[in-house]
């Protein structure tokens, strides 16, 4: 399991809006999760973080409930999109439901309670979305696909899995801005040797970026009507 207590800090939202600003990663990303959607109309969303893949559904004519614990990333999200589906709230705690629940890098599904837990707050559909963490940080975070891919089997319902390669590369306005980011992001004893996927640009305001390119995993799970 990743060290770090807590994610959210103001220069780890700077990085993630940087990078978010200049990738077609949440675009893309949403577009796949709204084919996997229909025939679901609403979607609750945990753990949204800045909100990016729920105001893009929103936005598609999904009716979204985005929620996250973090006061400072709704108010973020709230004031970038204008949408007024961003609520802070205990994840772990609310009562509120969907059509679909979406879970972006939500949590960490180790048990058949979890996620019958998480098929409360659904009445139709389940998508869960996880990074593989097969590139960088594998000495810190591991590859819990198989974990969860053995919980949808032991639900008994109906789903499936699929892949998912995406870029997102980390724009940097210095080496040693890129030192503290691989620091930040990837912990570990060889957290250093990431600084090898660094390389420079020709952009004068970030003349460094760490290619991260991303594998996820998605899984649908169907509950029985």
């Amino acid at each position: 399991m990743h060290p770090r207590v807590g994610w959210w800090t103001d220069q780890s939202i700077e990085w993630f809006v940087r990078a978010s600003e200049d990738s077609s990663y949440h675009r893309n990303l949403s577009d796949r999760i709204a084919e996997l959607l229909f025939p679901c109309r609403s979607i609750l969303e945990l753990g949204c973080g800045l909100g990016y893949e729920a105001e893009l559904l929103q936005k598609k004519g999904f009716v979204v409930t985005a929620l996250d614990n973090n006061e400072k990333v709704i108010s973020l999200a709230q004031k970038r999109s204008g949408l007024d589906i961003f609520h802070c709230a205990d994840a772990k705690h609310t009562e509120a439901s969907a059509d679909a629940l979406l879970c972006i890098n939500y949590g960490h599904l180790c048990d058949i309670s979890e996620l019958t837990d998480l098929l409360s707050h659904a009445s139709m559909r389940l998508i869960y979305v996880l990074s593989r963490h097969n590139g960088h940080g594998t000495d810190t975070r591991e590859d819990r696909t198989e974990t969860v891919r053995k919980l949808m089997k032991e639900s008994s319902f109906d789903f499936s899995e699929s892949s998912l390669f995406l870029d997102f590369d980390q724009p940097l306005k210095s080496m040693e801005e890129a030192k503290a980011f691989i620091d930040f992001t990837y912990l570990g004893k060889n957290a250093q040797s990431y600084l090898a996927f660094v390389e420079k640009t020709e952009n004068p305001k970030y003349p460094f970026v760490l290619r991260n390119r991303k594998e996820l995993s998605i899984f649908v799970l169907n509950k029985r009507r």
